[in-house]
């Protein structure tokens, strides 16, 4: 009878022992390690542009500045790229921004008083981009990441005014980049839900027209903020 209390109060204390344990492991999520896997990813949603940076130049006596209110509009893209390991994946990107605009523009003059233009246009934005992307499990279907990328971006703009004068009609490439983060949530162990957020950026410098402006180029800025919806597809 003693030994048989003796062996029941062993086997009860083992049981205690691995009881936290077992709940750590339930708890704490720990993914194995991969090999290399690839993945495609489409996206697109909503965009909220910065107010557009011009300073005119190649004036010969004057410089102009001034702030074009973009509308907001819509973006999309898609992406390629792999995953080296569960917390680190990289991609190209290729994407799109779309805004238009009409409205008063005052652009202000290092001499003399601003000079005020009713204009009617739009602007649209390339994107691409080498991204590199920091995902954080926290769990078997949740993923929040945080990252970003450089590249390049092709601006283009056509702007006129309301008699039908163009103020600028024209396109370029520039240095581009985004940063951006967003939580990604499995639906299958092969497709993935992506609510994101990007920051993105161009820096162009754009042709104006000289009967506008008697000017021969204009740098523009352009920035905007976008929330998007995603589908990644893992294989």
């Amino acid at each position: 009878m003693r030994s048989l209390l003796i062996s029941s109060a062993c086997a009860a204390s083992l049981m205690l022992a691995l009881t936290p344990a077992a709940s750590a492991a339930d708890v704490d999520y720990r993914p194995e390690p991969a090999g290399l896997s690839w993945y495609v990813s489409i996206f697109g949603g909503w965009s909220l542009p910065d107010d557009l940076d011009i300073d005119v130049i190649g004036l010969s006596s004057t410089d102009l500045s001034g702030s074009i209110d973009l509308d907001s509009g819509f973006m999309a893209g898609i992406a390629a790229g792999g995953r080296f390991t569960p917390w680190l994946r990289a991609d190209g990107e290729l994407s799109g921004h779309w805004h238009d605009f009409s409205g008063e523009v005052e652009f202000d003059r290092s001499s003399g008083l601003p000079l005020s233009y009713d204009l009617d246009g739009d602007v649209n934005a390339l994107f691409v981009l080498a991204n590199l992307w920091i995902d954080v499990p926290v769990g078997e279907m949740i993923r929040p990441y945080i990252g970003g990328g450089a590249g390049v971006g092709r601006l283009d703009a056509d702007f006129s005014t309301t008699a039908g004068e163009s103020v600028v009609d024209d396109s370029d490439w520039g240095f581009a980049y985004q940063l951006g983060a967003g939580i990604a949530f499995d639906l299958t162990p092969n497709m993935v839900v992506d609510v994101g957020y990007r920051f993105k950026a161009i820096n162009a410098e754009l042709g104006v027209d000289e009967a506008a402006f008697a000017a021969s180029d204009t740098d523009a800025d352009y920035r905007s903020h976008n929330v998007l919806l995603g589908l990644r597809f893992e294989f």
